[in-house]
C-alpha cells in the first residue's frame, strides 16, 4: 500500500483478456494507485505510449505472443525510464527465458506484485 506522501505513478495496463485486465486494474486501485489507464487494444496502448509518460507498464502476452513482444519493445524504446512488466501464463513460460524484461506469471501475479513495484 502506498503512503500518503508518495507520488502516485501513472500506470498503463495492456491485456487482451478484459477479465484479467479489469482484475489487475481493481487490484492496483485497491493498493492505492489512482492513475491507471487500461486497454485491451494494442493500437490504443501504442497511442497512449506516444502521448503519456508512464512509471509502470504492464503488458499481457497472449496468442499471438509476437504482438506482446512488439508492444514491449516499442514501450522500452519510447519510454526507457518506465518499469515494464511482461505478464505471461505459466504454460508459456519456456518462450520467455531470453526476454530481458520483468516477466511475471499471471497465475501468481498478485502474491508479489506490490513488492516488485
Amino acid at each position: 500500500m502506498l503512503s500518503k506522501s508518495e507520488k502516485l505513478p501513472i500506470i498503463l495496463i495492456y491485456d487482451r483478456y478484459t477479465a484479467f485486465l479489469e482484475g489487475l486494474n481493481n487490484f492496483l486501485l485497491a493498493a492505492g494507485y489512482k492513475e491507471i489507464e487500461a486497454t485491451p487494444s494494442v493500437r490504443t496502448a501504442l497511442a497512449k505510449l506516444r502521448r503519456t509518460r508512464y512509471r509502470y507498464i504492464f503488458i499481457g502476452f497472449s496468442p499471438p505472443v509476437s504482438v506482446g513482444k512488439r508492444l514491449a519493445l516499442a514501450a522500452k524504446r519510447r519510454q526507457p525510464e518506465a518499469k515494464i512488466f511482461c505478464l505471461i501464463s505459466a504454460k508459456d513460460q519456456a518462450e520467455f527465458k531470453e526476454f530481458s524484461e520483468n516477466t511475471l506469471i499471471k497465475e501468481y501475479l498478485y502474491s508479489s506484485l506490490l513488492t516488485l513495484m
